[in-house]
């Protein structure tokens, strides 16, 4: 291969990410409310993680697709240090056998990362016996260990006990503007396309991308 190959095929563009498989890697990503949450959030979890002296139970609830969970994976980085401390559960399958297991290990120090980390999407899904027993795993959750959860719900659906364990962050819908700026940001779409993409999305940020995409296919840029 000629040298002038190689630096052409250096230098080619790399293609940009299908909206559908982006995900967010810093609050910058964000849009709306979620951006100032996320930010605020990460910086916290960097002064806790030079500092690990107590334990971290946090819980952001609001309507669907609007960032709840790209803002625990960004805490539970910052926070950990090492993906290998976090671990991701779907609270369907968080039962009172998977709470029995974690309240047995509350005495074991983390192998990896400074936090080590769980995050509970869609916590209210917990079956009703699996929250009874939550209660007192975040009751006992020492220093070095963290819980975020999310949930789809209003707060005031939650058990008021369930509330109380938790620095609750309730993350309000993105405006029109502000999701098609960020589609600008991240895609090549014109103005009029992404207004227009985004006022359909109803505040959803996830329903946007899943409609930028079926754009991007149809007009042959992706």
């Amino acid at each position: 291969m000629s040298r002038s190959l190689k630096i052409l095929r250096t230098r080619a563009p790399a293609l940009p990410t299908p909206p559908l498989a982006w995900r967010a890697s810093n609050p910058d990503d964000l849009c709306g409310p979620a951006a100032a949450v996320a930010s605020r959030l990460v910086a916290k979890s960097r002064n806790l993680r030079a500092h690990p002296d107590v334990p971290v139970k946090i819980l952001l609830y609001g309507p669907p697709g609007v960032g709840k969970t790209s803002i625990a994976d960004m805490v539970a980085a910052e926070l950990s240090g090492c993906p290998l401390a976090v671990e991701e559960f779907n609270g369907k399958l968080v039962t009172v056998e998977v709470v029995k297991q974690w309240m047995a290990g509350l005495g074991m120090s983390s192998l990896f990362g400074v936090y080590s980390v769980r995050i509970i999407n869609e916590m209210d899904r917990c079956s009703r016996d699996a929250q009874d027993l939550l209660l007192s795993y975040l009751d006992r959750l020492p220093a070095g260990r963290a819980v975020i959860g999310t949930s789809n719900l209003q707060l005031d659906l939650l058990t008021e006990r369930f509330q109380t364990r938790f620095q609750s962050i309730k993350l309000a819908a993105p405006s029109t503007e502000e999701i098609a700026a960020m589609l600008r940001r991240h895609w090549r779409v014109d103005h009029a396309t992404s207004l227009r993409i985004a006022v359909g999305s109803g505040g959803c940020v996830r329903a946007a991308l899943a409609d930028l995409e079926t754009w991007l296919d149809a007009d042959g840029l992706s």
